[in-house]
């Protein structure tokens, strides 16, 4: 039996939303995701979300067909055949690796699937079938709090417990990666326009996201008070849209930054562009178009190949917050920059000393660690 494949359709709405559809072997929509992703929808998920689960159950439908099961059939052991799946290369369960080999999906990775493939059963037992148990079974009981740290009212909590899930597996803790000074600056001389170099500017000193800088409209930028300010518009005509409801914002940025917006936008947003995203196409049949994801894509790699250094926006994103934190920053104004929902996640992602800070702080601090002893020899 070979691999059966499925695919993931585009669909555009009325309103010329973009909007996803799992299809069979036999171009068929699969009936339950189809549902499942309408609620979604309803539910107020993003686009990227929606295609993330349409992905996500892609494979999972894929794993059902190879192993001859009806998805209201799935028990503990089917779950935990579909973990191993998801990380053997081949994705074929009659095959399996001759000699050991990396799996092809990070633990993040295979846990944020299995994670999906969870909410629909729990969307499925509570919309259309009581009977299907899956996501109850699955759960267990954990003495403590889910957080990874002792909350002001932990000595009234610690006794309560939180429900997990038994499969998941093992992330190692990572942190972000960032680039040096030198790098970006090597990116930003290696740009030919200045509509590249000014986002590579914004991106590293904004802090912000790559959908937030493509949601950006001329009326965002605030020049007088040197902000720009990050509005919740939904999915728009690039179909670029910002993450969180946590992510409108207003970001201080500096007088360079302002000037060279000045001269980007006279330089680019002439008469004939009728648009008022501050990014735009330079060429093509499309000019003066807002700027899409799969633009930038394309430049990052010009970019990297032009340099040899390997980046990707979100780690201009990155090293924007970890130089900030570096500076001295609060852990809140470090939040409200990233538009992050809770300070947890600010503080997780980016208190991560490196082996130069910690060395340089011992070396601060070890004289205060010296005892006077009293030497033995002397007194004898």
């Amino acid at each position: 039996m070979g691999v059966i494949l499925m695919k993931v359709i585009t669909l555009l709405t009325k309103e010329g939303k973009a909007r996803y559809m799992l299809l069979d072997h036999n171009n068929e929509p699969v009936q339950p995701v189809l549902h499942y992703l309408k609620f979604k929808d309803n539910s107020g998920a993003s686009r990227n979300t929606l295609r993330s689960f349409s992905y996500h159950l892609k494979l999972f439908f894929e794993f059902l067909e190879q192993i001859n099961k009806d998805y209201r059939d799935i028990g503990i052991d089917e779950m935990a055949d579909f973990i191993r799946w998801l990380q053997n290369p081949h994705q074929d369960v009659k095959v399996s690796p001759i000699f050991p080999k990396q799996p092809i999906r990070k633990a993040k990775t295979v846990n944020i699937i299995i994670n999906t493939v969870l909410g629909f059963y729990d969307y499925l037992m509570r919309h259309e079938d009581y009977s299907i148990q899956l996501t109850e079974r699955l759960k267990k009981q954990v003495p403590g709090s889910r957080k990874g740290f002792k909350s002001f009212l932990h000595h009234i909590n610690k006794n309560k417990s939180f429900t997990s899930h038994i499969l998941k597996l093992k992330v190692p803790k990572q942190q972000p990666k960032t680039l040096s000074k030198d790098q970006i600056a090597l990116i930003m001389n290696a740009c030919v326009n200045m509509r590249d170099l000014f986002l590579i500017q914004l991106l590293w000193e904004s802090s912000m996201r790559i959908g937030e800088a493509l949601t950006l409209w001329l009326e965002d930028f605030e020049v007088d008070a040197r902000k720009i300010h990050i509005r919740d518009r939904g999915e728009l005509s690039n179909l670029a849209e910002i993450k969180t409801v946590c992510s409108p914002r207003s970001i201080d940025v500096s007088e360079d930054l302002i000037n060279m917006y000045f001269d980007y936008i006279a330089q680019f947003h002439t008469d004939e562009v009728d648009t008022n995203h501050v990014f735009i196409k330079l060429t093509g049949e499309n000019k003066g178009q807002p700027l899409e994801y799969t633009d930038v894509v394309a430049l990052v790699q010009r970019l990297r190949k032009k340099t040899g250094i390997y980046f990707t926006p979100h780690m201009l994103r990155h090293t924007s917050l970890t130089e900030l934190r570096k500076a001295g920053w609060r852990d809140e104004h470090l939040m409200n920059r990233a538009g992050h929902a809770h300070i947890q996640t600010t503080m997780q992602m980016y208190i991560h000393p490196s082996d130069e800070d910690i060395r340089k702080d011992w070396e601060n601090a070890q004289d205060r660690m010296k005892i006077n002893k009293e030497n033995k020899e002397n007194n004898e």
